[in-house]
């Protein structure tokens, strides 16, 4: 059985995710990802080595299927046993995914980091899980949220609290969880992140 880093365990917890929901989008280096999510099994990254490759997972927790949000096709995302991660600076991710997973069409959909590359600089996280979404959910995403989330940890006290304690990966907050599913966030006022709390009730 994997380790579980209890630090962003807690951190998830307290922002209200289900335990079967604890999803990591980041981690601060490769000993984090085979010690805390899964087996680092085949590289896709060409001549930069180690900035992009296929993770393995072998286990999950049990999902709450009252829940609604597997009622949702999309959340076939949230327990994918195969995924694609990447360094934070790596740019042939595109690459890189389609050539790790050939039989998925990407002719209408972008590849993009689940946490954003800067907030993720920040907060030190070298490596991040990377998705296809539509543009138009990536689109909502950038303008608002990692927008919102990118000046939040500029502020002088969340850096000093991300250097001071931060745990080794992160799991997705609901925001994370949207963009997953392929959902727009909404604008100012997050219409799809309050809409998709709802996908946390039980049936």
């Amino acid at each position: 059985m994997r380790a579980i880093d209890e630090l962003a365990e807690e951190l998830a917890i307290r922002f209200g995710m289900p335990s079967d929901i604890h999803i990591p989008i980041a981690a601060r280096n490769k000993e984090a990802i085979t010690k805390y999510i899964g087996t680092i099994s085949e590289i896709h990254s060409g001549s930069q080595i180690n900035s992009a490759f296929l993770v393995k997972l072998d286990e999950f927790p049990c999902a709450d299927k009252k829940s609604a949000i597997w009622k949702v096709k999309e959340s076939e995302i949230l327990h994918c046993t195969s995924q694609m991660w990447v360094h934070v600076n790596y740019s042939n991710y595109r690459k890189a995914y389609q050539k790790a997973f050939p039989e998925q069409n990407l002719k209408n959909f972008v590849i993009d980091h689940i946490m954003n590359r800067r907030v993720a600089r920040l907060k030190g996280y070298e490596y991040l899980r990377i998705i296809p979404i539509s543009r138009a959910a990536n689109s909502s995403s950038g303008n608002i949220t990692e927008k919102y989330g990118f000046e939040y940890h500029c502020t002088e006290r969340m850096m000093q609290l991300n250097c001071q304690n931060s745990p080794s990966i992160q799991y997705g907050d609901i925001a994370d969880i949207v963009k997953m599913l392929n959902i727009k966030t909404g604008g100012s006022l997050q219409e799809g992140v309050n809409e998709a709390l709802n996908f946390l009730l039980e049936e």
